[in-house]
């Protein structure tokens, strides 16, 4: 990484892919910081030049950041290429990525784009920004991160260098956080990041896992209660996101846990699942959260 954050790669577009809670998006920031930087050491950006002022005040002109959003949680062309009009709603609307790059950095080494959960970019989104990564500036760097690396185009993963964030060893992982339960690293699925936030707000996560483990001995009559008792779970998850967000968060969780929970129906991972596709689709929590306990608990009681 050494060589990538002080320019001697030769490497303008760098893919890093891992599980939620990996690392990938603090390796992101740190790599975008030391590409910006004027002067980068060994260890990455110095934190003292001009150029990482601006960017740690989040005010830097030559950094841009492109986020999934809208209802559907996608990046749309209107973030690559430049669209008139521009469909997305104002809040959303950032510079498109090529007219980004098309002047020089004013007070950085390199103009950098942080594309984050590359795998939410549309078809359209995807073919405009291969073209960008063909011919790029020469003064352009691109830092991107998935959680799903089968999602990103295989001709876009060709011309960039990926690198994978691997998480650490179960024994890593209790030596780092000797307080973290069983159920905690369980719901963790041994991502650090996540753990972290686990412990950050224990009570919250350690109440959705109780009810994953007391979920195989619930009685098919108690489906809509069970539903309305997740439902209120997910509030509770909610950090400032979204109530979407902090569905789609409970539904992953409760996935994670089921998965590993011996008692439980095989079946049921590949419910919550669906599920959470359907909450990022925008259905009803209620109606999506209903549906699932009803399949639930009527497969167990057949």
């Amino acid at each position: 990484m050494r060589q990538l954050a002080i320019g001697e790669a030769g490497v303008h577009a760098v893919l890093l892919y891992g599980p939620t809670g990996s690392g990938k998006g603090e390796l992101a920031t740190a790599l975008a910081q030391a590409w910006l930087c004027r002067q980068p050491t060994a260890e990455g950006a110095d934190g003292e030049c001009r150029a990482c002022g601006a960017f740690e005040r989040g005010n830097s002109s030559d950094f841009l950041r492109i986020s999934p959003g809208g209802k559907s949680n996608l990046i749309r062309l209107a973030s690559i290429n430049p669209v008139h009009p521009d469909p997305r709603p104002e809040e959303e609307q950032t510079v498109p990525l090529k007219e980004f790059f098309r002047t020089s950095p004013l007070m950085s080494r390199h103009k950098v784009a942080l594309i984050e959960n590359a795998h939410r970019m549309n078809a359209d989104a995807s073919n405009a920004l291969l073209k960008t990564l063909e011919e790029p500036h020469p003064h352009a760097k691109i830092v991107m991160t998935t959680d799903s690396v089968g999602g990103v185009l295989p001709t876009i993963l060709s011309r960039c260098l990926a690198v994978a964030c691997e998480l650490p060893t179960e024994e890593e992982l209790r030596r780092q956080f000797p307080e973290a339960t069983e159920d905690d690293l369980r719901l963790s699925e041994g991502a650090p990041g996540r753990l972290r936030q686990i412990l950050d707000r224990k009570d919250r996560y350690r109440r959705l896992a109780d009810f994953a483990r007391r979920l195989p001995h619930r009685k098919p009559g108690e489906a809509l209660a069970v539903g309305d008792e997740f439902r209120a779970i997910c509030e509770g998850l909610d950090a400032g996101g979204g109530a979407r967000n902090a569905n789609a968060e409970g539904l992953d969780l409760l996935a994670a846990f089921l998965a590993r929970e011996p008692s439980a129906d095989p079946r049921w991972t590949h419910l919550t699942i669906e599920a959470h596709r359907r909450i990022l689709q925008n259905g009803s929590p209620g109606i999506v959260f209903d549906s699932l306990f009803s399949s639930m608990l009527r497969r167990r009681a057949s």
